[in-house]
């Protein structure tokens, strides 16, 4: 029996090590998985990632290649293509209820803006995320369900450029302001994946959408004082006659 007992603790310890060893050998595949999936889940467009790489002993991950996928109706290439994110982790914080992620520095934005008639992409996968029923102050909801709590003190984004594809104005190219948030997420109430996902998405769209605005403006206004000169020629020719 003692025997037996033995073999079942040795298999056990054996079976543990190896879920240990396998886990970490494959974390950087499981949280790409996790990525992609909160991603498509919060975005309802699908998401992907290139690759991620992972260091928990210094807290810091980095990813490479994130794609946001363009809805329905538009060419086939991503709505969002982000080039490079750093990421670094109060490692502290791990084994506490919410997780603190102090920086995330994303560099390289792309967004592809296409306009078909009167509506946009931009617009259409807006109004195709999501909408959540939580107000603002959704850090502390009480909830035994969530597993993964997070609190992310500074998020940049940096050099970013979006191309506008136009049947009505052509092609530009437009350069996006830095973006930069702050506080999303608290140590003491953290906010879901889900809930960090949207916050982030919604504010990236509206800058999107304010830079999209401007240049269309722009066309705008130039079309108006372009037809105005005209105007004013025809008028001035029809007046020396």
């Amino acid at each position: 029996m003692n025997k037996i007992i033995i073999g079942f603790v040795v298999v056990l310890v054996v079976a543990v090590a190896g879920a240990g060893y396998y886990l970490m050998q494959n974390l950087d595949g499981i949280v790409k998985s996790l990525i992609e999936e909160v991603g498509t889940e919060v975005t309802n467009a699908q998401v992907r990632v290139r690759e991620v790489k992972l260091n928990l002993a210094e807290g810091k991950a980095t990813l490479s290649g994130l794609t946001v996928a363009n809805p329905p109706g538009f060419s086939t290439e991503p709505l969002f293509t982000l080039d490079n994110i750093s990421v670094a982790i109060d490692t502290s914080s791990l084994t506490g209820p919410v997780y603190h992620i102090e920086d995330i520095s994303i560099d390289g934005v792309h967004v592809l803006a296409e306009q078909k008639g009167a509506i946009t992409n931009v617009q259409k996968f807006m109004e195709g995320m999501p909408k959540s029923d939580t107000p603002d102050d959704v850090g502390d909801t009480g909830s035994s369900e969530v597993d993964i709590r997070l609190a992310i003190s500074r998020i940049d984004f940096s050099d970013g450029t979006m191309e506008l594809r136009s049947d009505q104005i052509g092609n530009q190219s437009i350069e996006l302001k830095e973006l930069q948030l702050r506080n999303i997420g608290t140590p003491e109430n953290g906010l879901t994946p889900d809930e960090v996902g949207e916050k982030i998405a919604g504010q990236l769209m509206v800058s999107v959408q304010d830079a999209l605005k401007s240049a269309l403006g722009k066309y705008l206004r130039k079309e108006a004082e372009a037809s105005i000169r005209t105007k004013l020629g025809s008028l001035f020719g029809r007046d020396k006659d």
